[in-house]
């Protein structure tokens, strides 16, 4: 298909995969949830288990206070902060005519994610309504609380609390933002920069659930829901803002076609 012929199919007929493409993935990761929950708990004892793995009743968690691995998780803490700022940045310009690295729709599509994910669903919805104690706080691991499955609300503390994992969160959307990034730029990428972008994105959310893990700052359950919540909301919000949307790209290259045949 030429890219004339493109530029001239109506509109609703180039969202429709887009829609349909994201409509299956939503009821994909609704199906990951709802079965993690049933598997939590029919066997809520899974959270204690491998949190007991890290757990020693002398020296406490594993890698709690590790100096390494605080840097570690503090320089990815960094870079979602980093991406953060680049996309409200982006936005801004996109608002006032320039584009800036990536299309306005994408630079906004991460701005709502950070800010919605991480910012409104965690910290403001899941963890005061959940109210679980984190693993180093229940009695199974020398602290005070009861633990409790992540199919329960509880009330065990008021803020801060274990359910679901902030930093998971942040991390998924920081991989959802390098995948974004290597989609847009990946014709001015090399293939040694396209691949290492790949790594990295699949890489930060288990990296960064298993050293909240180890440090008994959350349960397995917390990060699992942590990913799964936050792709369902950016598989919502791909559905209005599009961040993969070639659409600009195309009619952009159209009219340069025009103008090239006038001339």
């Amino acid at each position: 298909m030429s890219d004339q012929d493109r530029a001239k199919r109506p509109a609703t007929l180039r969202r429709q995969p887009i829609a349909a493409n994201a409509d299956r993935q939503i009821s994909r990761v609704l199906g990951c949830i709802l079965c993690s929950f049933a598997v939590f708990a029919i066997w809520p004892g899974i959270d204690l288990r491998v949190s007991g793995a890290f757990h020693d009743p002398g020296t406490g968690f594993a890698i709690d206070g590790n100096r390494l691995t605080e840097a570690l998780r503090l320089a990815i803490w960094n870079l979602a902060i980093l991406l953060c700022v680049a996309a409200a940045v982006g936005t801004l310009l996109g608002m006032a005519g320039r584009t800036f690295v990536l299309p306005t729709r994408a630079w906004a599509f991460i701005l709502a994610l950070y800010v919605l994910g991480p910012g409104l669903l965690v910290e403001m919805v899941t963890k005061p309504l959940w109210g679980r104690a984190r693993p180093a706080q229940v009695a199974e691991f020398g602290g005070s609380h009861p633990f409790s499955p992540p199919n329960e609300l509880v009330e065990l503390c008021a803020r801060n609390c274990s359910f679901v994992s902030g930093e998971v969160a942040g991390a998924t959307v920081t991989a959802v933002a390098l995948m974004l990034l290597r989609f847009h730029l990946k014709p001015r990428l090399s293939k040694g920069a396209a691949a290492l972008l790949l790594a990295v994105a699949w890489c930060l959310p288990p990296v960064v659930a298993l050293q909240r893990i180890a440090a008994g700052r959350h349960f397995l359950s917390d990060t699992i829901f942590a990913v799964l919540f936050t792709l369902l909301l950016a598989l919502a919000l791909s559905m209005v803002l599009r961040p993969l949307s070639r659409q600009t790209h195309w009619a952009r290259r159209t009219a340069a076609a025009a103008r090239a045949n006038r001339g």
